[in-house]
C-alpha cells in the first residue's frame, strides 16, 4: 500500500508522525538528504533497528537512502567502492580501445558520463552481457554506435570486478532487496523530490511484498506551479492522500507571505505592508557581491543577533563562488558572539581535504603522476613551472618562478624529455652569462637559478623511475612509497604555510587508502588521486564540506537540494540570477530524452526550499558581472520583487568600501623628485605616450623585458635585422649589386648567413613561429631596398650621439643631455642616414619602417593632456616623434642635408621645436606625474601585466 502525506508549513515532529504515521508499529525510516537524515536522528524519529556500520566502519544511526541499503547489502556482498569502480572503468576503457589512443581518449574525455550510464543501467537491472540493450533505450541514443561501445565497456567492467568478488552497489542492492525484503511492514519516505531507479524498484518491491510505503513531503494545493515536481513523481500513489497541519514556517509576516504566495496559481497576492525581512540586492561584480555577504553577516555576528550555526549562505554550482568566499574571509576574519559564554569567536568554514590537492602544494603531487611516459621522464614547460610555483621544494626554488615563466617563451616551449631540458639549460647558462644589449629575459637568469632547475630535473626523474616501477600494489603501498619519496625530497628552506599544508594532505592519502582493497598500478594510482579532484553532482560536493552540526563556529554553505526540510533564522542567497535560478539545463547524453520541462519544475521547487528554509531573514543577491559574463536577476528574484512591493537595493562600488580605518584628514605628502642629468630620447618618446609605462619599466625588475611569446616573436624580428645589419657591416670589402633584385637577394644571403645564430638565441621558437618571422623580417628588408638600392654605398657602425637641452625651472637653469644611440648607419652616395628598422622593433614591437599610409591621418591630430602632461595621442605619433628627432639630428647638427625639400624643412621645423617638448616632459617627470594613458598602445604594452588593474583618469581599469 502507497500512502502520501503532504504538509505546508514545517516538517511534522516526533509527535505527530507517532500519532498520524507510525500509530506505534516498527518502521524503518529513509531521507533523500543527509541533512535531513542528521535531523530525524536529533529528532529521535529513527528507530533503534538502524543502528549501522556506515562507509568508516562506525556504528551509528543512518537514515539516507543511499547509506542503509549498502549498510544492508554490506552482509551478503562485497561492495566495490566508488573509487575502485573508476579505476575498473579506466581497466575497461583501455580494453575496449584495444591499442587505439584516440578512442581510448575519446572514451576518457567522456568518463563522468559513462561512470553514470553504468550506475543508471546497474539501478534499473540491465546487464548487456546477457540482455539486450530495451528497444526504448536504443532509440534514445544519440548515435547508434555508443551500443557497441557501451555493451563492450559494461561486459568489461563486470568481468573485472567479478574477477575480484566485488559487485556495484545498485546492482548488488536489487540482487540482495529481492531475497531479503526490508524488516518492517512499514516503509516512511521523507523528502524524496524525484525518485531514481532504484528507489522506484525499491518502493515497487515493498509495495508487490505487502508493506506500506508511507511518503512525507511538503505540498500546497494553490502553489501547483512551485510544487510541480512533486506532483509528478508522485502521481502514482492511490487516493491513500492526507494532510498534515504543523507549524507556520515563519513569524515574520512579509516571509511568511512570499512562503504562502510565491509563484502561486492566479493573480498575484500583494504584500500590504513595507518589507524590513526580506533583501534584495544588486552588486556591480560577484567579487563585491561576496565582500557584501560578508558584510551582512559581520553585522549581524558582532551584533549577537545570530550565530553561525543560525545561518545558511545557499549557493548553486559553489565552485564558482566557494574558493573566493574563504580568500575573503581570510583577508577579513569573521568573529561572533557566543552566547553561552558570551565571548567573541572565529567563524569557521567547512573544507574538503581533498580540493587541498587543488593547491600548489598538491598540485605538485598531480603532476609528479603526469610526467612520466613510456618509462621516461615526459616534462612540459608548464608543469615544470607549476611544480617549481608549489614551494614544495623550497623558497629559493619557489622564488625563481618569476624567472623561469619569464625564460619560458625563449627557451622552454619545445622542452619534454631530460636531455631536452639539460641541454636547454646548459645553452641558457652560457648564454646568460654573454653581454647583450637586447631587451630578452635570459638577462633576468644567472649561474645559481640555473644550476637549481638542472637539480630539480634530475631530482623528478630520480623519483618518478622509483615510483613507477612498483607494479601492481596496494593503495596503502602506494602511499607509503609516496610519503617516503616526498619527505626525501623535504628541503630545508621549506615555508611554515606550505608545511602545514602538506601535514593536512596526509588526512587525504588516508581517506583514499580506505576506498581501495584491489591492488592497482602507479598510473592507476594516479588517476585515483586525480579522480579526487573532479567535478561531481552538486549533492556529492556539498556532502563532501563535512559541515559539523556540533560545531556552533561553523558556517554553514550549502546548495538548494540539501535545504529541504531545513530551517535557518537567517538564509542568504548569493548568486541568485538567471544563470544560476534556474540553472541551464544539462543536455543528455547519451541516451537522450526531452527533460526541459521536469528541468523547470525541479528548478522552481529547488528556489522555494531557499524560500521555505528561513525563519528571519531572507537575503537574495545577484551581481551584473563576472569575470567576461554579465547577468540579470532571477526570474523568481523578480517575482518576490512583485509580491513585496519593493525596490531592489542598488550597491555600488563606493557603498561596499570599508572605511572606518580612515583618516578624518589625509596631508599631502610631497615626494621628493629624483633629477637626473641625462636621459635617453627613447624613453622619453614613451613617457610622451604612457608615463604610467616609463615609470612600471623603471621600477619593476622584469618590466623591460619581453617576457610573453607574442612579443618575443616580434621582437626576435628586430634583433635578425640587427643581425644583419652586423653582419653587412663586418663584410663591407664585399660590396652589393646594384640591381634591385640583385640587391635583395645578397639581402637575402645576409638573412641567412645569421639564421643559425638568431635560432640558437630563441630555441623554444617551433618551425611554424620561424616561418612566419622569416616572412616579417623579408619585409623589412624589401623595403630597405626600396629605400636604399639606388645610392647605397654601405652599412657603418653607428654612435652614441646626445644633445644638449636647457631645463628652466623656477628656480634653476641645467642643461640635460639626451642621448641618441644608433647602432647601423647606411651611407648612400648622397648622405648618411641612420638605420632605424631594428630599433624600432625592439623599442615599440613596430614593423621597421612607418607606414605611409597613415601619415596624413595622424599628421592631423593634436595631443592630449593628462594629469598636466601634454601626451602623443596615438602610438604611431610618439613613434613619428621619435624618428622625425633622429633624422633632425643628423640633418641640422650633423650637417646631412643632401637637398633643399618639404622633408628636410619639416625635420629643421621639428629639430626647432624639440626643446619645448623634451623640457616639458622632463618636467613633468621631475614633478612624479605618472598618469595612466589608456589606448590601442596598451595590446603591445611590455609592462601590460603589471598595468592590469590600474584605474586611468577617466577610472577606468585597464581590462
Amino acid at each position: 500500500m502507497l500512502t502520501l502525506f503532504t504538509y505546508e508549513n514545517q516538517r511534522p515532529n516526533r509527535t505527530v508522525l507517532e500519532k498520524f504515521v507510525f500509530k506505534g508499529r516498527k518502521y524503518t525510516y529513509l531521507t533523500a538528504t543527509k541533512a535531513l537524515a542528521v535531523k530525524r536522528v536529533e529528532d529521535g524519529v529513527i528507530p533503534d533497528e538502524q543502528l549501522l556500520n556506515d562507509e568508516k566502519g562506525n556504528s551509528r544511526k543512518l537514515a539516507l537512502f543511499a547509506e542503509v541499503i549498502r549498510a544492508w547489502t554490506k552482509r551478503e556482498f562485497d561492495l566495490s567502492s566508488r573509487g575502485e569502480e573508476k579505476t575498473m572503468l579506466f581497466r575497461a576503457m583501455n580494453e575496449v580501445s584495444k591499442g587505439d589512443p584516440k578512442l581510448r581518449d575519446l572514451l576518457r574525455h567522456d568518463f563522468p558520463s559513462w561512470i553514470r550510464i553504468l550506475y543508471d543501467l546497474a539501478g534499473q537491472g540491465i546487464d548487456l552481457r546477457s540482455v539486450n540493450l530495451p528497444a526504448d533505450k536504443r532509440n534514445q541514443l544519440v548515435n547508434p554506435v555508443i551500443e557497441t561501445h557501451l555493451k563492450d565497456i559494461q561486459s568489461s567492467f563486470y568481468n573485472m570486478l567479478d574477477r575480484e568478488g566485488k559487485k556495484v552497489y545498485e546492482a548488488a542492492a536489487r540482487d540482495y532487496l529481492s531475497t531479503s525484503p526490508v524488516p518492517f511492514d512499514l516503509v516512511v519516505m521523507e523528502g524524496f523530490t524525484f525518485l531514481t531507479d532504484l528507489q522506484k524498484w525499491f518502493i515497487k518491491q515493498c509495495d508487490e511484498s505487502g508493506k506500506e510505503v508511507v511518503f512525507l513531503v511538503p505540498y500546497r494545493e494553490q502553489q501547483q506551479k512551485a510544487y510541480r515536481i512533486i506532483t509528478e513523481t508522485y502521481q502514482f500513489v492511490g487516493k491513500n492522500r492526507f494532510k498534515l497541519d504543523t507549524p507556520l514556517l515563519s513569524d515574520q509576516e512579509d516571509i511568511a507571505h512570499i512562503q504562502k504566495y510565491l509563484l502561486q496559481t492566479g493573480e498575484p497576492v500583494r504584500y500590504p505592508a513595507p518589507t524590513a525581512n526580506v533583501i534584495l540586492r544588486q552588486y556591480a561584480n560577484r567579487d563585491r557581491e561576496l565582500q557584501g555577504c560578508l558584510g551582512e553577516l559581520k553585522e549581524w555576528f558582532e551584533s549577537g543577533l545570530y550565530e553561525p550555526k543560525d545561518v545558511a549562505i545557499v549557493m548553486r554550482r559553489s565552485k564558482e563562488f566557494i574558493d573566493r568566499l574563504r580568500d575573503y574571509m581570510a583577508m577579513k576574519p569573521l568573529q561572533y558572539i557566543d552566547k553561552a559564554s558570551g565571548q567573541k569567536k572565529n567563524v569557521e568554514l567547512a573544507t574538503n581535504p581533498r580540493l587541498l590537492l587543488l593547491t600548489p602544494m598538491g598540485r605538485f603531487i598531480l603532476t609528479l603522476y603526469q610526467i612520466w611516459q613510456d618509462n621516461k621522464l615526459y616534462l612540459e614547460s608548464n608543469e615544470l613551472e607549476s611544480i617549481i610555483s608549489s614551494g614544495w621544494l623550497g623558497a629559493t626554488v619557489q622564488d625563481s618562478t618569476p624567472t623561469f615563466r619569464a625564460v619560458k617563451y625563449q627557451y622552454f616551449t619545445t622542452c619534454r624529455t631530460k636531455d631536452d631540458w639539460v641541454n636547454v639549460l646548459n645553452q641558457l647558462k652560457h648564454d646568460c652569462e654573454e653581454e647583450t644589449i637586447f631587451r630578452v629575459p635570459v638577462k633576468l637568469a644567472d649561474a645559481e637559478i640555473i644550476r637549481k632547475w638542472i637539480e630539480v630535473i634530475h631530482l623528478l626523474d630520480s623519483v618518478c623511475s622509483r615510483l613507477f616501477r612498483l607494479g601492481e600494489k596496494s593503495v596503502a603501498r602506494h602511499i607509503q612509497i609516496l610519503q617516503e619519496e616526498l619527505n626525501k625530497m623535504l628541503p630545508k628552506d621549506l615555508r611554515k604555510a606550505e608545511r602545514q599544508v602538506l601535514e593536512h594532505i596526509q588526512s587525504v592519502f588516508k581517506d583514499l587508502s580506505n576506498f581501495y582493497s584491489i591492488p592497482i598500478t602507479t598510473e592507476e594510482f594516479g588517476d585515483a588521486i586525480h579522480a579526487l579532484t573532479r567535478g561531481q553532482s552538486e549533492e556529492e560536493e556539498d556532502d563532501d564540506q563535512e559541515i559539523d552540526d556540533a560545531n556552533p563556529a561553523q558556517l554553514r554553505i550549502v546548495t538548494p537540494e540539501t535545504l529541504d526540510g531545513m530551517l535557518y533564522k537567517a538564509v542568504i542567497y548569493v548568486g541568485c540570477d538567471n544563470v544560476h535560478a534556474p540553472v541551464l539545463y544539462p543536455e543528455p547524453w547519451p541516451f537522450y530524452t526531452d527533460g526541459r520541462e521536469q528541468h523547470l519544475a525541479k528548478e522552481r521547487y529547488m528556489f522555494l526550499t531557499v524560500v521555505r528554509a528561513s525563519t528571519g531573514k531572507l537575503v537574495l543577491s545577484y551581481s551584473q558581472r563576472d569575470s567576461d559574463r554579465s547577468f540579470q536577476p532571477s526570474t523568481y528574484m523578480q517575482e518576490i520583487k512583485k509580491l513585496l512591493g519593493t525596490k531592489m537595493v542598488t550597491q555600488g562600488i563606493l557603498d561596499t568600501l570599508d572605511l572606518e580605518r580612515s583618516h578624518d584628514g589625509v596631508k599631502d605628502v610631497k615626494v621628493r623628485s629624483a633629477k637626473r642629468k641625462e636621459y635617453g630620447l627613447n624613453e622619453l618618446a614613451q613617457y610622451g605616450l604612457c608615463p604610467l609605462r616609463y615609470r612600471l619599466e623603471l621600477l619593476h625588475p622584469e618590466a623591460r623585458m619581453y617576457r610573453s611569446e607574442w612579443q618575443l616573436e616580434i621582437y626576435a624580428q628586430g634583433i635578425w635585422l640587427h643581425y644583419i645589419y652586423g653582419l653587412m657591416e663586418q663584410k663591407n670589402g664585399t660590396p652589393l649589386r646594384r640591381r634591385r633584385d640583385e640587391f635583395f637577394q645578397d639581402l637575402l644571403g645576409f638573412m641567412e648567413e645569421t639564421r643559425e645564430g638568431i635560432k640558437k638565441m630563441f630555441p623554444a621558437f617551433s618551425p611554424v613561429t620561424w616561418h612566419a618571422i622569416e616572412l616579417q623580417v623579408k619585409g623589412q628588408l624589401k623595403k630597405f631596398r626600396d629605400l636604399r638600392y639606388k645610392y647605397f654605398r654601405k652599412i657603418f657602425k653607428g654612435s652614441k650621439e646626445s644633445l644638449r637641452v636647457m631645463l628652466d625651472n623656477d628656480h634653476e637653469e641645467r642643461t640635460i643631455k639626451i642621448n641618441l644611440n644608433i647602432p647601423f648607419m647606411a651611407g648612400t652616395a648622397r648622405f648618411d642616414v641612420a638605420i632605424l628598422g631594428d630599433i624600432q622593433t625592439g623599442e615599440w614591437l613596430l614593423p621597421g619602417e612607418a607606414e605611409e599610409k597613415e601619415k596624413s591621418r595622424d599628421k592631423e591630430e593634436g595631443e592630449i593632456e593628462l594629469d598636466g602632461v601634454r601626451l602623443f595621442r596615438t602610438q604611431y605619433q610618439a613613434v613619428s616623434w621619435w624618428r622625425n628627432s633622429i633624422h633632425a639630428f643628423f640633418v641640422v647638427e650633423k650637417e646631412q642635408k643632401a637637398v633643399d625639400n618639404w622633408y628636410t624643412n619639416m625635420l629643421e621645423m621639428h629639430y626647432a621645436s624639440m626643446p619645448e617638448k623634451i623640457n616639458h616632459l622632463i618636467k613633468s617627470i621631475e614633478q612624479n606625474k605618472f598618469p595612466k594613458h589608456a589606448g590601442e598602445h596598451c595590446t603591445s604594452c611590455p609592462v601590460r601585466l603589471e598595468c592590469l588593474g590600474i584605474v586611468d583618469e577617466e577610472g577606468e581599469v585597464t581590462s
